[in-house]
Protein backbone atom coordinates (compact mmCIF):
# COMPACT_ATOMS: atom_id res chain seq x y z
CA UNK A 1 0.00 0.00 0.00
CA UNK A 2 3.09 2.22 0.06
CA UNK A 3 4.65 3.14 -3.31
CA UNK A 4 8.33 3.99 -3.47
CA UNK A 5 8.91 7.68 -4.34
CA UNK A 6 10.87 7.95 -7.59
CA UNK A 7 13.48 10.33 -6.14
CA UNK A 8 14.12 8.47 -2.87
CA UNK A 9 17.76 7.34 -2.44
CA UNK A 10 18.26 3.65 -3.17
CA UNK A 11 21.07 1.11 -2.69
CA UNK A 12 21.87 -2.23 -4.32
CA UNK A 13 23.40 -3.66 -1.13
CA UNK A 14 22.09 -1.66 1.86
CA UNK A 15 23.35 -2.69 5.31
CA UNK A 16 19.80 -3.13 6.58
CA UNK A 17 19.42 -5.86 9.20
CA UNK A 18 15.85 -5.36 10.44
CA UNK A 19 12.80 -3.24 9.60
CA UNK A 20 9.85 -2.76 11.94
CA UNK A 21 6.36 -1.29 11.49
CA UNK A 22 4.45 -0.90 14.74
CA UNK A 23 1.23 0.61 16.07
CA UNK A 24 0.66 1.27 19.77
CA UNK A 25 -2.66 1.77 21.55
CA UNK A 26 -4.25 1.72 25.04
CA UNK A 27 -4.87 -1.80 26.40
CA UNK A 28 -7.64 -3.66 24.60
CA UNK A 29 -10.01 -4.62 27.39
CA UNK A 30 -10.39 -8.37 27.74
CA UNK A 31 -7.52 -9.21 25.37
CA UNK A 32 -5.21 -11.95 26.68
CA UNK A 33 -2.48 -14.17 25.26
CA UNK A 34 -5.13 -16.76 24.45
CA UNK A 35 -6.66 -14.28 21.99
CA UNK A 36 -3.27 -13.87 20.30
CA UNK A 37 -3.25 -17.65 19.96
CA UNK A 38 -6.66 -17.58 18.31
CA UNK A 39 -5.49 -14.85 15.93
CA UNK A 40 -2.51 -17.05 15.09
CA UNK A 41 -4.87 -19.55 13.43
CA UNK A 42 -5.66 -16.90 10.80
CA UNK A 43 -2.04 -16.44 9.75
CA UNK A 44 -0.57 -19.81 10.73
CA UNK A 45 -0.06 -20.95 7.14
CA UNK A 46 2.52 -18.17 6.68
CA UNK A 47 3.69 -17.97 10.31
CA UNK A 48 3.83 -21.59 11.54
CA UNK A 49 5.91 -20.99 14.68
CA UNK A 50 4.83 -19.27 17.89
CA UNK A 51 6.79 -18.07 20.94
CA UNK A 52 5.79 -16.36 24.18
CA UNK A 53 7.80 -13.25 25.10
CA UNK A 54 7.74 -10.65 27.90
CA UNK A 55 5.51 -7.72 27.06
CA UNK A 56 7.07 -4.55 25.68
CA UNK A 57 6.50 -1.21 27.39
CA UNK A 58 7.44 2.23 26.16
CA UNK A 59 6.17 5.81 26.25
CA UNK A 60 3.90 7.66 23.82
CA UNK A 61 5.54 10.78 22.38
CA UNK A 62 4.40 14.02 24.01
CA UNK A 63 4.78 17.68 23.06
CA UNK A 64 7.41 18.13 25.78
CA UNK A 65 9.88 15.28 25.34
CA UNK A 66 11.74 14.07 28.37
CA UNK A 67 14.92 12.06 28.46
CA UNK A 68 15.42 9.28 25.94
CA UNK A 69 13.68 6.35 27.66
CA UNK A 70 14.48 2.87 26.32
CA UNK A 71 11.88 0.19 25.81
CA UNK A 72 11.47 -2.20 28.74
CA UNK A 73 10.29 -5.80 28.97
CA UNK A 74 7.93 -6.97 31.71
CA UNK A 75 6.53 -10.32 32.76
CA UNK A 76 2.75 -10.05 33.11
CA UNK A 77 0.93 -13.41 33.37
CA UNK A 78 -1.76 -13.77 30.71
CA UNK A 79 -0.91 -10.47 29.02
CA UNK A 80 2.54 -10.90 27.55
CA UNK A 81 3.67 -10.66 23.95
CA UNK A 82 3.31 -13.40 21.33
CA UNK A 83 5.69 -13.89 18.43
CA UNK A 84 4.39 -15.46 15.22
CA UNK A 85 7.33 -16.47 13.03
CA UNK A 86 7.52 -17.33 9.33
CA UNK A 87 8.94 -20.69 8.25
CA UNK A 88 12.10 -19.06 6.86
CA UNK A 89 12.50 -16.95 10.04
CA UNK A 90 12.61 -13.76 7.94
CA UNK A 91 9.24 -12.34 9.01
CA UNK A 92 7.71 -11.86 12.42
CA UNK A 93 4.37 -10.64 13.80
CA UNK A 94 4.30 -9.47 17.42
CA UNK A 95 0.98 -9.17 19.24
CA UNK A 96 0.15 -7.89 22.71
CA UNK A 97 -2.84 -6.02 24.09
CA UNK A 98 -1.17 -2.63 23.43
CA UNK A 99 0.83 -3.28 20.25
CA UNK A 100 0.75 -4.85 16.81
CA UNK A 101 4.16 -5.16 15.14
CA UNK A 102 5.37 -6.50 11.80
CA UNK A 103 9.10 -7.22 11.36
CA UNK A 104 11.47 -8.25 8.61
CA UNK A 105 14.79 -9.67 9.83
CA UNK A 106 17.85 -10.56 7.77
CA UNK A 107 18.01 -14.32 8.03
CA UNK A 108 17.89 -16.31 4.79
CA UNK A 109 16.48 -13.92 2.20
CA UNK A 110 17.63 -10.56 0.88
CA UNK A 111 15.82 -7.36 1.78
CA UNK A 112 13.05 -6.75 -0.76
CA UNK A 113 12.51 -3.08 0.10
CA UNK A 114 9.87 -1.47 2.25
CA UNK A 115 6.89 -2.11 -0.01
CA UNK A 116 6.86 -5.83 0.80
CA UNK A 117 6.86 -5.27 4.56
CA UNK A 118 4.22 -2.54 4.33
CA UNK A 119 1.93 -4.82 2.34
CA UNK A 120 2.41 -7.60 4.90
CA UNK A 121 1.69 -5.22 7.77
CA UNK A 122 -1.60 -4.14 6.21
CA UNK A 123 -2.68 -7.67 5.33
CA UNK A 124 -1.97 -9.01 8.82
CA UNK A 125 -3.22 -5.94 10.71
CA UNK A 126 -6.49 -6.05 8.74
CA UNK A 127 -6.92 -9.70 9.78
CA UNK A 128 -6.22 -8.63 13.38
CA UNK A 129 -8.94 -5.98 13.27
CA UNK A 130 -11.40 -8.46 11.73
CA UNK A 131 -10.54 -10.97 14.46
CA UNK A 132 -11.20 -8.43 17.23
CA UNK A 133 -14.61 -7.59 15.74
CA UNK A 134 -15.60 -11.24 15.49
CA UNK A 135 -14.50 -11.86 19.10
CA UNK A 136 -16.56 -8.91 20.34
CA UNK A 137 -13.46 -6.98 21.41
CA UNK A 138 -12.92 -3.27 20.91
CA UNK A 139 -10.78 -2.22 17.96
CA UNK A 140 -7.58 -0.44 19.03
CA UNK A 141 -7.52 3.35 19.21
CA UNK A 142 -4.01 3.80 17.78
CA UNK A 143 -2.06 6.54 19.54
CA UNK A 144 1.40 6.04 18.01
CA UNK A 145 2.92 4.76 14.76
CA UNK A 146 6.55 3.67 14.77
CA UNK A 147 8.86 2.61 11.95
CA UNK A 148 12.45 1.51 12.57
CA UNK A 149 15.37 0.58 10.33
CA UNK A 150 18.19 -1.23 12.13
CA UNK A 151 21.45 -1.49 10.18
CA UNK A 152 24.40 -3.76 10.91
CA UNK A 153 27.62 -2.29 9.52
CA UNK A 154 30.87 -4.26 10.04
CA UNK A 155 32.88 -1.04 10.33
CA UNK A 156 33.59 1.57 12.94
CA UNK A 157 31.32 4.62 12.87
CA UNK A 158 34.29 6.71 11.69
CA UNK A 159 34.19 4.81 8.38
CA UNK A 160 30.57 5.61 7.41
CA UNK A 161 28.89 8.14 9.73
CA UNK A 162 29.40 11.81 8.87
CA UNK A 163 29.33 13.13 12.48
CA UNK A 164 31.80 10.44 13.52
CA UNK A 165 34.08 11.03 10.54
CA UNK A 166 34.92 14.54 11.76
CA UNK A 167 35.63 13.55 15.38
CA UNK A 168 39.42 13.59 15.03
CA UNK A 169 41.50 15.37 17.67
CA UNK A 170 45.09 16.61 17.40
CA UNK A 171 46.46 14.89 20.47
CA UNK A 172 50.10 13.80 20.57
CA UNK A 173 50.44 10.02 20.37
CA UNK A 174 46.94 9.49 18.98
CA UNK A 175 45.88 8.65 15.44
CA UNK A 176 43.25 11.34 15.87
CA UNK A 177 40.12 9.20 16.08
CA UNK A 178 38.54 7.48 19.09
CA UNK A 179 38.78 3.70 19.35
CA UNK A 180 34.99 3.58 19.71
CA UNK A 181 32.18 6.05 19.28
CA UNK A 182 28.51 6.26 20.23
CA UNK A 183 26.22 8.85 18.68
CA UNK A 184 22.61 9.50 19.67
CA UNK A 185 20.32 12.22 18.32
CA UNK A 186 16.66 13.22 18.43
CA UNK A 187 15.07 15.42 15.78
CA UNK A 188 11.72 17.15 16.15
CA UNK A 189 9.82 17.09 12.87
CA UNK A 190 7.25 19.55 11.63
CA UNK A 191 3.90 18.58 13.07
CA UNK A 192 0.37 19.37 12.06
CA UNK A 193 -3.12 17.98 12.76
CA UNK A 194 -2.12 17.65 16.41
CA UNK A 195 0.55 15.06 15.62
CA UNK A 196 3.86 14.83 17.44
CA UNK A 197 6.55 13.54 15.07
CA UNK A 198 10.16 12.77 15.88
CA UNK A 199 13.16 10.95 14.46
CA UNK A 200 15.59 9.08 16.71
CA UNK A 201 19.05 8.06 15.49
CA UNK A 202 21.47 5.86 17.39
CA UNK A 203 24.90 4.55 16.43
CA UNK A 204 26.50 2.12 18.89
CA UNK A 205 29.50 -0.24 18.78
CA UNK A 206 28.19 -3.80 18.54
CA UNK A 207 28.89 -7.42 17.66
CA UNK A 208 26.62 -10.15 16.35
CA UNK A 209 25.53 -13.30 18.16
CA UNK A 210 26.61 -15.47 15.22
CA UNK A 211 30.00 -13.74 15.02
CA UNK A 212 30.83 -12.35 18.47
CA UNK A 213 34.45 -11.69 17.55
CA UNK A 214 33.50 -9.44 14.63
CA UNK A 215 33.13 -5.85 15.75
CA UNK A 216 30.99 -3.31 13.98
CA UNK A 217 28.23 -0.76 14.48
CA UNK A 218 24.48 -0.97 14.96
CA UNK A 219 23.02 2.09 13.27
CA UNK A 220 19.30 2.47 14.00
CA UNK A 221 16.80 5.11 12.88
CA UNK A 222 13.30 5.27 14.37
CA UNK A 223 10.39 7.51 13.37
CA UNK A 224 7.43 8.01 15.70
CA UNK A 225 4.18 9.89 15.11
CA UNK A 226 1.76 10.22 18.01
CA UNK A 227 -1.55 11.79 18.89
CA UNK A 228 -2.95 11.15 22.36
CA UNK A 229 -6.60 11.26 21.27
CA UNK A 230 -6.03 8.75 18.48
CA UNK A 231 -4.83 8.32 14.90
CA UNK A 232 -7.43 7.36 12.32
CA UNK A 233 -6.95 4.20 10.30
CA UNK A 234 -7.04 6.31 7.13
CA UNK A 235 -3.99 8.26 8.38
CA UNK A 236 -1.79 5.24 9.08
CA UNK A 237 -0.78 4.60 5.48
CA UNK A 238 0.30 8.22 5.00
CA UNK A 239 2.30 8.21 8.24
CA UNK A 240 4.01 4.91 7.47
CA UNK A 241 4.97 6.27 4.05
CA UNK A 242 6.28 9.48 5.64
CA UNK A 243 8.28 7.43 8.12
CA UNK A 244 10.01 5.52 5.35
CA UNK A 245 10.90 8.72 3.45
CA UNK A 246 12.16 10.41 6.63
CA UNK A 247 14.36 7.47 7.63
CA UNK A 248 15.87 6.78 4.18
CA UNK A 249 16.56 10.49 3.64
CA UNK A 250 18.17 10.87 7.08
CA UNK A 251 20.21 7.68 6.58
CA UNK A 252 21.60 9.14 3.36
CA UNK A 253 22.24 12.58 4.86
CA UNK A 254 24.09 11.14 7.87
CA UNK A 255 26.33 8.70 6.00
CA UNK A 256 29.32 9.41 3.78
CA UNK A 257 29.58 9.28 0.01
CA UNK A 258 32.31 6.64 0.28
CA UNK A 259 29.91 4.45 2.25
CA UNK A 260 27.21 5.07 -0.38
CA UNK A 261 29.57 3.70 -3.02
CA UNK A 262 30.25 0.59 -0.94
CA UNK A 263 26.51 0.03 -0.57
CA UNK A 264 25.91 0.53 -4.29
CA UNK A 265 23.85 3.71 -4.27
CA UNK A 266 22.22 4.20 -7.68
CA UNK A 267 19.45 6.76 -6.94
Amino acid sequence: MTDRPADLPDYRDPPIDEVVISVQFPPIEGFFDTHAGLYWQRVRQDYPRSESQPRMEGPIETAEPGQLIPMSLQLTPGQGRVWLISADDDFLIQVQNTRFIQNWRRRQGEYQHFEQLSNLFWANYTKFLEFLTEEGLTKPAVQQVEVSYVNWIPEQATDFLRPASVAAVSVLGSNGYPDQQSWIARYSLESDRGLIQRLYVQSLPASRKDAPNVSGTQFALTYRAARADGIELSELSELIGSARITIVTAFTDLTTEDAHQRWGRFQ
